[in-house]
């Protein structure tokens, strides 16, 4: 398990100070770390600071964005506490995991459906790790402020200019005739 060093909360660090065994959370304390909680001591680098961690986490989720992960499964895949991720992503992202990956998953909706708008939206959905969402669709077009059918009207058109300039891409064919 790895240490999360951030500066901490009064409050945080009576909760630490005051625990009969010792606990990981998402903060520093001024006290010894067992050995069995040392990272240093495992052979492994040093704490991970909270932007370490989210740096992490959003990498993991750029490489298995499609996969189902549970987030209770993803502290222990970085090799942190439970509270560690969490205050990292608050502290960072002021979010928590769920929603970081959920925002994760909408931009690559967003790029997925811009770059190949003919796709389809299920299809879609499915790639990006979001088709069994409930109002994914609503939570869209709330994130980006546009109506998911205007959205993919507009994603259709740009398409079809994009590939018009480069089958034409003398500048007179760019050009509407008067």
């Amino acid at each position: 398990m790895r240490n999360c060093v951030n500066s901490c909360y009064r409050g945080a660090a009576l909760a630490i100070l005051k625990a009969e065994k010792p606990v990981l959370l998402a903060c520093r304390v001024m006290r010894v770390v067992p050995d069995h909680f040392n990272r240093a001591a495992a052979g492994k680098p040093g704490p991970l600071t909270p932007m370490q961690v989210v740096a992490e986490a959003l990498h993991y989720f750029a490489l298995h964005f499609q996969d189902p992960i549970a987030i209770a499964d993803l502290a222990t895949i970085l090799e942190v506490s439970d509270d560690c991720l969490d205050f990292s992503f608050d502290q960072i992202r002021g979010m928590t995991p769920a929603q970081a990956l959920l925002d994760f998953r909408l931009n690559q909706l967003f790029t997925t459906l811009s770059h190949e708008p003919g796709q389809g939206l299920g299809h879609a959905l499915q790639a990006c790790g979001l088709g069994p969402t409930p109002g994914v669709l609503a939570l869209f077009e709330q994130t980006f402020g546009i109506a998911m059918p205007l959205f993919l009207l507009t994603c259709r058109r740009a398409f079809d200019d994009r590939v018009f300039r480069r089958d034409h891409p003398e500048p007179e064919a760019l050009v509407l005739p008067t």
